[in-house]
């Protein structure tokens, strides 16, 4: 019986037995996994290391870049002020010269004028012929001093005077910097990448007319830094500015319809207005909560129907060819010739500005070319009909929108169709323009003949 008890008894512990050795061997593999987390926490504190050291080099660089501005400024004004002190000193010396001119001529008038008077004193006993000498000789003299003192008491006093240009420190008061700041990378969600696949996941509209409008032909818009809306309203005449909730902060009118808008940076935005069948101008505007402050404008001898920006350059394309304008000040360059008969075009440009995309009505295809303007790829598609609007957005997001509502997402380079997002009644109405905020995943639709833009969140 005691050995049969003591069998039993260990047979009953045998499943402890296995129970402990089970639990010894996942214990044993703990110590590899610790280390595999240590080694994993070690690369990432040597990615953060490396993120504060590219903090310390840029912030190093940006402010380089700032003290470098504020030298520009300064040396600008230096210039300015150097300019306008020449000039005083040139008005002032012209005027002296012209002061002491007027001395000179009073002094000889009087030397003429003491002069008869001591010939009419020596003569006053000669005979009458030469008292009428004298006498026609003093008329003469006063009345070529009489004319010479009225001149001199119609002259007003000589004051110079000093009007500021008020219009320098109002621009510069608008401004809260210097030029904006941005960060890339570090922690944090990231943004998607310029091929990521979309996903509609609603859809919202808000209103986009003002005062008593009927319809808005919203014919081009962009996102501001601050995340507002500005809209451009071809039927009305009116650029108007929507706040990050989609509430309209303000309208300003226009005297003809713009026909294209793009940032150019610093809240500035580059407004084309076709003045005629020929011709465009193209106004520089600063954007702020409250008033718009037209800084300059240019001329053009084409008509502008869509117009992209990349760094200081500007594409602009008008019905048949695409212009390049390397700066401001510069003159343009064809850079690509098109068919006229494609109809409506608008063009986009990439993040790197290697890529040029414009979308082509009349034969419903979408155009790519590289940054010296050669044909790199030609899409089509079955669901790209009719395409009106395309944008690409800061991320390198490439979306075309259709007449009838559709809009497709491309591949970053152009090749591809990545999704159709399919439109609803509103945005059936007729797309005229697009704009993807990579701040908020919204994708603003603008269209023509209705009275509100279409906001459609993705994901």
């Amino acid at each position: 019986m005691q050995l049969c008890f003591r069998r039993c008894a260990a047979v009953k512990h045998i499943p402890d037995v296995a129970k402990g050795v089970h639990e010894n061997q996942s214990f044993k593999r703990i110590p590899d996994k610790l280390t595999e987390l240590r080694n994993a926490l070690n690369k990432v504190s040597d990615v953060k290391q490396k993120q504060l050291l590219n903090l310390e080099i840029s912030g190093e660089e940006v402010l380089g870049q700032i003290q470098t501005m504020r030298r520009d400024v300064n040396k600008a004004f230096d210039d300015l002020e150097a300019h306008t002190v020449a000039e005083l000193d040139k008005m002032k010396s012209s005027k002296e010269r012209q002061v002491h001119a007027d001395v000179g001529i009073i002094r000889d008038t009087m030397n003429h004028v003491q002069k008869m008077l001591d010939n009419i004193s020596e003569n006053k006993h000669k005979d009458e012929s030469s008292a009428f000498i004298s006498f026609k000789k003093c008329e003469e003299i006063l009345k070529q001093g009489q004319s010479t003192l009225r001149a001199m008491e119609i002259a007003t006093e000589v004051q110079l005077a000093f009007q500021p240009y008020t219009g320098i420190l109002d621009y510069l008061s608008t401004l809260t910097k210097l030029g904006e700041l941005s960060c890339t990378g570090g922690s944090g969600s990231s943004l998607p990448g310029p091929d990521h696949t979309f996903v509609k996941e609603s859809e919202t509209q808000y209103n986009a007319y003002h005062g008593k409008e009927e319809t808005c032909d919203i014919y081009d818009m962009c996102v501001l830094p601050n995340g507002q809306t500005l809209l451009a309203d071809s039927k009305n005449n009116s650029l108007k500015l929507l706040n990050d909730k989609f509430t309209m902060i303000s309208s300003h009118n226009l005297e003809q319809p713009p026909s294209s808008m793009c940032y150019v940076g610093n809240s500035e935005v580059a407004v084309a207005i076709n003045d005629n069948e020929n011709k465009s101008t193209i106004q520089y505007t600063r954007v702020t909560d409250g008033p718009f402050y037209y800084k300059e404008s240019r001329q053009l001898d084409h008509v502008c129907s869509s117009m992209a920006c990349h760094d200081d350059s500007l594409f602009v394309l008008s019905s048949d060819t695409l212009y390049l304008y390397p700066t401001r000040k510069s003159e343009g360059r064809v850079l690509h010739k098109l068919n006229n008969s494609d109809g409506h075009k608008q063009c986009a440009i990439s993040p790197d500005g290697t890529r040029i995309f414009i979308s082509r009505f009349g034969n419903n295809t979408l155009t790519i070319l590289n940054s010296d303007g050669t044909v790199l790829y030609t899409f089509t598609d079955p669901e790209m009909k009719e395409p009106t609007a395309i944008h690409v957005s800061p991320a390198g997001h490439v979306f075309v929108g259709c007449w009838y509502g559709t809009v497709l997402q491309v591949s970053s380079d152009g090749t591809r169709k990545l999704t159709t997002i399919a439109g609803s009644e509103w945005t059936r109405r007729g797309i005229r323009s697009l704009y993807y905020n990579t701040n908020t995943g919204d994708l603003v639709v603008g269209c023509l003949g209705g009275k509100a833009i279409t906001v459609i969140k993705l994901k």
